[in-house]
C-alpha cells in the first residue's frame, strides 16, 4: 500500500503543469506592427505578471509565452492595459501563439 502512495505521489510530481501558449500582439487593421518590437515587448511584460515561461526560441510578432491555465486572466488583464508612447493607435491583444 505505502508503494502505490509513493508511485501515485511521484506521478503527481511529475505530470506536466497544463498552460496555454499566449502572446499579446501589438495590431492596428488586423495586421502586426512591422518592427516586431511591440508584441515581443508586451508578451514579455504580461508573461511576467502571469508567472508564465517565454518560448526563447521565437523574436519579435512570433514571441509566445506559456502561461498557466490558472493564470490566463492575469495575462489577459496585464496585456490589455500595455501601451506605448511611439505607437499610440496599436492596441494590446492577448491572443493565442
Amino acid at each position: 500500500m505505502k508503494v502505490l502512495i509513493v508511485i501515485a505521489a511521484l506521478a503527481t510530481l511529475l505530470m506536466p503543469t497544463h498552460g496555454a501558449r499566449r502572446q499579446c500582439a501589438g495590431t492596428l487593421n488586423n495586421r502586426y506592427e512591422s518592427s516586431g518590437f511591440l508584441t515581443a515587448d508586451w508578451t514579455k511584460n504580461a508573461c511576467t505578471a502571469s508567472g508564465g515561461t517565454l518560448d526563447s526560441t521565437k523574436r519579435g510578432n512570433q514571441k509566445c509565452c506559456n502561461v498557466p491555465d490558472a493564470n490566463q486572466v492575469k495575462f489577459n488583464d496585464s496585456c490589455a492595459g500595455q501601451k506605448n508612447e511611439k505607437f499610440p493607435n496599436y492596441p494590446a491583444i492577448a491572443q493565442p501563439c
